[in-house]
């Protein structure tokens, strides 16, 4: 069980100044600094960044996400072993998953806009398009994005550059995907699907990250969470801050539960359990259970930049149940008054770590009964 009343008030310390929008955490991140200070250094750091997408259709049971990514772009040379660019599919539905690797100097990205390349595969914030074979697979893909909201969940850390060892932006927490993905000779068409966009970027992991999504609630379409966090590093060594940011937009408003705002959450969270319950400073309450039957998962590899494998255990389509309360009083007597009941399966879950999880033994236990 952790429990987190968390503000890090000495971190303002080390905020090396202001970004102008929120946009800007959706462009290259890596050796951004000397680029604006235009003194020609290259940081030539240990260096992650990667742009992650996803789609759900439900009424297919499918789900399919694409990466586009680089390990150490400083290393034009390839000098390191782990150092490379890549793109990655994967499907849900039929149990692939196809990477490709390339070397450093097929990467390239902008600091100004949202746009990436990977030799000739192309990702910015309005549309994806690729093509990789691998492992006996072939898929391409051709698709429009268009975005609804945005969450910044590290609020305030966000433009403190280095001060943890892992950054996660929602840049397209609630999107909608049309276009055309096709697979080993199998066409799917999508027509607004309901998509999502996010960005990792940083320098090493974290202890283990774990990550809850959707934007396809019963009854509710305008519905959209987007919940992740884990225990990363500050500073590169001190594992002080644990739990999840939480963001939450329903019936028009936004409901932010954030750790580094000083909101309490208290989370239990391991592979094959995802809870959270969370109160804001403004009087909001959630309370989050997920669950995914085995068959959901798929676990894909990361290679860290340091050459470690990160093992990530993945579901989209998985049952996300949450409760949300406001505080109200009776005369003088508080209590939480219920505004909604919420419940998809088509959620987003995931617990990642340098540990290989047993599934197996997980899901033959009595605890994995939702």
């Amino acid at each position: 069980m952790i429990k987190t009343f968390a503000v890090v008030g000495l971190l303002f310390c080390f905020a090396a100044g202001t970004v102008s929008g929120e946009d800007l955490f959706n462009t290259y991140q890596w050796n951004r600094p000397n680029f604006e200070a235009n003194n020609g250094r290259i940081d030539r750091g240990d260096w992650y960044e990667w742009w992650y997408y996803k789609v759900v259709l439900p009424e297919q049971e499918q789900a399919f996400y694409f990466i586009y990514g680089v390990v150490n772009p400083w290393d034009r040379q390839q000098q390191r072993e782990t150092s490379r660019s890549y793109v990655a599919f994967g499907s849900f539905n039929d149990d692939v998953s196809v990477e490709m690797t390339f070397p450093v100097d097929q990467f390239e990205s902008r600091y100004d806009e949202t746009r990436v390349h990977v030799a000739g595969n192309v990702a910015t914030d309005t549309s994806i398009r690729g093509a990789i074979a691998a492992d006996g697979h072939e898929v391409s893909w051709d698709l429009q994005l268009e975005n609804d909201w945005r969450f910044n969940a590290m609020g305030w850390l966000m433009p403190i550059r280095e001060i943890t060892d892992i950054f996660w932006y929602p840049a397209q927490a609630d999107a909608r995907m049309s276009g055309i993905v096709e697979l080993d000779g199998k066409t799917i068409k999508l027509d607004r699907a309901a998509a999502y966009q996010d960005r990792n970027w940083g320098r090493s992991f974290p202890i283990y990250w774990a990550w809850l999504v959707s934007n396809h609630f019963q009854d509710h379409p305008q519905t959209v969470l987007a919940a992740g966090g884990g225990k990363p590093k500050i500073l590169g060594r001190f594992p002080v801050v644990e739990g999840l940011s939480i963001g939450l937009k329903h019936a028009g408003k936004e409901f932010i539960f954030r750790p580094m705002d000083g909101d309490f959450v208290d989370t239990n969270i391991r592979f094959g359990k995802w809870e959270a319950t969370a109160i804001n400073q403004k009087g909001d309450k959630i309370e989050i259970s997920a669950f995914a039957p085995k068959e959901k998962f798929m676990v894909l590899k990361f290679l860290t930049p340091q050459g470690k494998v990160f093992y990530d255990y993945e579901a989209l389509q998985g049952k996300i149940e949450i409760n949300l309360y406001r505080r109200k009083k009776w005369w003088f007597i508080p209590y939480w008054s219920l505004v909604a009941e919420l419940s998809t399966e088509a959620g987003g879950i995931e617990f990642g770590s340098p540990d290989i999880q047993d599934i197996d033994a997980y899901f033959a236990s009595s605890f994995s009964v939702p």
